[in-house]
């Protein structure tokens, strides 16, 4: 981007004119003092920073409001290195990674440089919005772990270059990696740490698929992404209609959200309106960290509109909470920026997530084995 002292210091003002003008309650979590002072001493900072780091700093300010629609998009921004890890309890595995790094598959990932997986945790936090729940920090951890600027700016690396990384594998041996770092939107050819893969890793670019598992009467429905809903959700019912299932399972634990009216009017409504399979025991919906935003909000009503029971990890969002998206554009960089306008009560009692009837959390055994424990439990109950 190459701009001046000046241009940062005018971009990070209206970031912050913005931020604290359009929010529905900026101080909701940070009080306005605290606030106002980090602004300040990134403002002082900035003609001694990498265009990087400003950018690093800009994003915890925006993470210090503390809600997940809060944020400054660096989505294509940052270099990664080239693994995707995932939280099992207290550890951090890799689950896909390049050929290059074929050897890191499954092992824990236990040091970043010269800190300590734990250390590197608890840096990122300055860049996680604390507002939401610790599933929601987990999930966002795993993310922001592998991505490069942040790491250098947060002080983990000496510099934006690769990066030696400690490895631990099932056997407890160790092993050291010098990783480098890959620019934003390139082509990769992923290795998963799993042959077999449960439904729940397969067709991961599609939005929206579904198939009959015919031995247990069962129609399965991966739900990730809102586009096309309406379509289909049209061939999806055809497909219920023709083949009768006794029972309908709705996976929306990878699902981050859209547009949460179009699952009420395509799929909730219609379900009710299905007495075949709105009924106790035959409709089962899937959450995790990865339920977010609109998918969150149509957990509550899959609760609260059918008869649906739902299975997994709690929720990554709060039922009750800041949401709504307004989009503004920084004039120098040209980095997009949303904040939250509206607080939202889509839950009577007010947890930090919503919660499942059944809890099951990821386990690192029965993953590495192919297994999903989640259709496992699905599958076991009576039709």
């Amino acid at each position: 981007m190459a701009l001046s002292t000046e241009k940062w210091r005018e971009d990070l003002r209206f970031f912050v004119r913005e931020l604290t003008h359009r929010h529905r309650n900026p101080y909701h979590l940070v009080s306005k003092e605290a606030f106002e002072k980090a602004v300040a001493a990134l403002e002082a900072r900035i003609p001694a920073l990498q265009e990087y780091e400003v950018v690093v700093g800009m994003q915890s300010l925006a993470a210090m409001i503390g809600d997940g629609h809060t944020f400054l998009g660096t989505g294509n921004l940052y270099r990664f290195f080239p693994f995707e890890a995932f939280w099992f309890g207290n550890e951090l595995r890799v689950v896909r990674t390049i050929p290059a790094y074929r050897q890191a598959l499954g092992a824990r990932i236990v040091q970043i440089g010269d800190c300590s997986t734990n250390d590197v945790q608890k840096r990122l936090q300055a860049l996680i919005p604390q507002g939401e729940n610790e599933w929601y920090v987990l999930n966002q951890s795993a993310y922001h772990i592998v991505r490069v600027e942040p790491l250098a700016a947060l002080g983990v690396l000496p510099d934006v270059s690769s990066a030696p990384f400690t490895f631990e594998d099932d056997t407890g041996k160790r092993f050291v990696l010098e990783v480098a770092p890959v620019l934003p939107n390139t082509s990769l050819d992923w290795v998963d740490a799993i042959t077999q893969k449960p439904l729940y890793l397969q067709k991961r670019e599609e939005a929206f698929w579904f198939t009959y598992l015919p031995d247990a009467q069962t129609a399965y429905v991966q739900f990730r992404r809102y586009t096309d809903l309406d379509k289909n959700a049209e061939r999806l019912f055809a497909f219920v209609e023709s083949h009768a299932p006794k029972r309908l399972v709705i996976d929306m634990r990878q699902n981050g959200g859209g547009n949460y009216t179009q699952a009420r009017e395509h799929l909730i409504y219609k379900l009710q309106m299905l007495p075949s399979i709105n009924r106790q025991g035959r409709l089962f919906v899937v959450i995790g960290r990865g339920t977010f935003s609109a998918a969150m909000t149509n957990a509550t009503d899959f609760r609260r509109e059918t008869e649906a029971i739902l299975v997994g990890e709690p929720t990554g969002a709060r039922p009750n909470g800041y949401q709504e998206l307004s989009p503004f554009t920084l004039p120098n960089s040209k980095l997009k920026a949303c904040c939250s306008i509206l607080r939202y009560r889509f839950q009577d009692q007010d947890t930090p997530a919503v919660l499942p009837d059944k809890r099951i959390d990821p386990d690192w055994t029965a993953y590495k084995a192919g297994r999903d424990p989640v259709m496992e439990w699905i599958l076991a109950q009576p039709k």
